[in-house]
């Protein structure tokens, strides 16, 4: 990159984080100021943010689609701010791998794309394992497979630690995953916790996701990711440490749910995310009028398919101008 560019980035960065400060403080109606470390997180999203629209718009030129061009005009930055503000606060780095998501969704009512920042496995890992009472020195996971040998041990009588043994049999045809374990590893032995997650947990995860695009072509890094959100919520959380922030972005999957569907619909009639009957028809004059029958209520719009999930997914499917995908963790 060249000196010109390096200050032309570094002024468009410094624009993003002035914006932002600004839009959470008129939100919040309070000010915010940035540590010199969040202010380089913040920075670092914003390199993320602006690689993923420069990468959905020349997709969008080259397939000639005639939606809203993907640049800053066209970004809803009130709900960004606000979603960047609790980023940056629990620490969370947009280029390190799987720690966030940016996923635009076209907001009907604003007429602005809303840049949904997901948290991928290893940023919620990462928080909650800082907002822990007692942080682990050491996670460790792994997917159990068919020809693996497993045998969890846990607390008894004669034994004060919960641990495990663990042998791959055949590294190279190892089978299907039938089922996957955490381990939680402390200063204090006597702490450190077994988690397992079983075949029929990760089935339902699958069953839930709003899509199978990923479940399908990706099973097991889709079971991998099940198995760190089920590991990580096992850690006990201290009240000292949680913030807005936190509580944000663990009840931030299902208010984002319930928004994009809300946004589908805005340039629609009918807002109602719950499905509604049809009218009934027209009475024909001069006619016994046919009994009535229960309307029919309409099956309910699918949720609008995010267009990436993991890190490694969103290059490659950018790569090969692809663009659904599923995130359900």
């Amino acid at each position: 990159m060249t000196e010109k560019n390096e200050v032309a980035v570094r002024t468009s960065s410094e624009r993003f984080l002035n914006n932002v400060q600004t839009q959470f403080s008129t939100e919040a109606g309070s000010p915010i100021a940035f540590s010199p470390y969040e202010k380089q997180l913040a920075q670092h999203l914003f390199l993320k943010l602006d690689s993923v629209l420069k990468d959905l718009e020349a997709k969008r030129v080259k397939n000639g689609e005639k939606k809203s061009p993907y640049d800053w005009h066209n970004v809803n930055m009130r709900k960004l701010s606000l979603d960047a503000v609790h980023s940056v606060q629990l620490g969370l780095d947009a280029l390190i791998p799987n720690h966030i998501h940016p996923v635009p969704y076209f907001n009907g009512k604003e007429k602005k794309y809303d840049l949904d920042l997901r948290v991928g496995y290893v940023g919620k890992a990462y928080y909650r394992m800082e907002a822990a009472v007692d942080k682990p020195k050491d996670v460790i996971l792994e997917l159990v497979h068919e020809t693996d040998k497993f045998k969890p041990i846990k607390k008894s009588l004669g034994t004060s630690t919960e641990s495990y043994e663990f042998e791959i049999t055949n590294a190279f045809e190892r089978g299907k995953v039938i089922g996957g374990f955490g381990y939680l590893v402390f200063d204090d032995e006597t702490k450190n916790k077994l988690i397992l997650v079983s075949k029929a947990d990760f089935d339902k995860s699958k069953k839930s996701a709003q899509s199978q695009t990923f479940w399908n072509n990706h099973p097991e890094k889709m079971q991998f990711k099940t198995l760190v959100h089920r590991v990580t919520e096992h850690l006990k959380i201290d009240p000292k440490k949680v913030n807005a922030s936190y509580l944000h972005m663990e009840n931030k999957d299902e208010e984002e749910s319930v928004r994009r569907e809300v946004n589908e619909n805005a340039n629609q009639e009918i807002l109602d995310v719950e499905s509604m009957p049809d009218p009934e028809p027209p009475k024909q004059e001069k006619q016994p009028e046919p009994p009535k029958e229960e309307p029919k209520k309409n099956e309910k719009e699918p949720e609008q398919q995010s267009l990436y999930d993991s890190f490694e997914e969103t290059e490659k499917a950018l790569a090969n101008d692809k663009a659904e995908g599923d995130d359900p963790f």
